[in-house]
């Protein structure tokens, strides 16, 4: 199966509002980052990014009328415009709402090249394990 006919199976169930926003969403990853791989994961209702080199980066996850897009090692990112949360050890998000602006994404963006910059840094061993 194509990764669009997983995503499309992964999104079955959302409403349409939800569905429409992971999609541009992943059309905003791709734009700023082409050399991204994709992977659906049905255990964790997401569609996951990885770098060839960095490794699994960040997800898209919707939930509850809005997509929650998680970062790997947001506990170690900085936070420049104070929108991460989440209590994990390494995992933070960013909620962006089905009727989030064009900012939005462009604050998506920031926080997707300083996750994808960590994911590098770390895969050189620039960044502590």
């Amino acid at each position: 199966m194509s990764i669009d006919e997983q995503l499309d199976h992964l999104l079955i169930g959302e409403l349409p509002p939800v569905a429409a926003l992971v999609r541009r969403l992943r059309a905003v990853v791709h734009a700023a980052h082409p050399d991204l791989r994709e992977r659906v994961y049905p255990g964790w209702h997401g569609l996951g990014f990885h770098h060839p080199r960095g490794g699994y980066v960040c997800a898209l996850f919707p939930r509850d009328g809005g997509v929650n897009v998680g970062f790997e090692h947001g506990a170690d990112l900085p936070d420049p415009h104070g929108r991460l949360v989440g209590e994990g050890r390494r995992m933070r998000d960013v909620r962006i709402e089905v009727d989030a602006g064009p900012e939005e994404e462009e604050l998506v963006v920031d926080y997707l090249d300083l996750a994808v910059d960590w994911a590098l840094d770390r895969a050189s061993g620039t960044r502590s394990r």
